[in-house]
């Protein structure tokens, strides 16, 4: 590095302490007016200035630590600047919440009487696809001691569920398929009382019902008309009188 005997500040013509990119700046500002074939003298005073900027901004940080170290108050002289009334800034106390589990909804399993008709209607549609099993009186039997039948609160929807069953497989029975005998039909009727059930007459009609159930039809209320003004028919019975008298005559002649 060229030794510097004039102010490289001078020399570039910047303030004292400017930063890097001013230095630079200048220097090459200056080396447009100082070329070094034209005046080699000046080119070395200004090479020797720029060196010497630069370094004296990289000694400022260093000057500058030292000299906050030795201004720096010592630590007792702070606290006793530090006004007695202003409590120490207390901080908010952030606490984590532990992580709570998500709420389970409880799902409430279905009703045991729905679960009872369920099973009770699988075991009735099974049963009635059995060729077998349907025309075997043990089968019904074992059918109609099922829980559902013997629940007196499900006990007239399982019979009715039965009713309608049996009535619809009756009724859409093929030729190659064996229809219900009529023992069984018989023996259901006997269980369930199907013949006095006014509601289930009113809800499936005649002649399915009595057909199912065996149970008399009534019979048809013969109603008597009134007989309305007799005095047409007696002059009828006079007019064909006279006729029956003409002829008589007529003959007679």
């Amino acid at each position: 590095m060229n030794k510097v005997t004039d102010n490289p500040w001078d020399v570039l013509g910047i303030e004292p302490g400017a930063d890097k990119k001013t230095i630079k700046r200048a220097y090459t500002s200056k080396l447009k007016q100082c070329k070094p074939d034209e005046d080699p003298e000046g080119f070395q005073r200004l090479r020797a200035a720029y060196d010497e900027a630069l370094a004296q901004l990289e000694e400022q940080p260093q000057q500058r630590v030292k000299l906050g170290a030795e201004e720096a108050p010592p630590v007792q002289a702070i606290e006793q600047v530090t006004p007695q009334n202003n409590p120490p800034e207390v901080l908010p106390d952030i606490t984590v919440q532990p992580h709570s589990e998500p709420v389970q909804t409880h799902v409430s399993a279905p009703d045991e009487g729905v679960q009872q008709m369920q099973a009770f209607k699988k075991e009735l549609t099974e049963l009635l696809d059995n060729s077998y099993r349907r025309n075997q009186q043990g089968a019904w039997q074992l059918l109609i001691e099922h829980p559902a039948c013997v629940d007196m609160q499900n006990r007239r929807t399982a019979s009715h569920r039965v009713f309608h069953a049996v009535l619809d497989f009756q009724k859409s029975a093929r030729a190659e398929v064996t229809p219900l005998d009529i023992e069984i039909l018989v023996f259901l009727n006997q269980h369930f009382d199907w013949a006095e059930d006014q509601a289930l007459e009113q809800q499936v009609g005649h002649p399915d019902f009595y057909n199912m159930t065996h149970k008399e039809m009534p019979e048809p209320e013969v109603r008597i008309e009134p007989v309305g003004d007799t005095s047409n028919i007696a002059n009828l019975f006079i007019g064909l009188t006279i006729l029956c008298a003409l002829g008589l005559i007529m003959i007679s002649l």
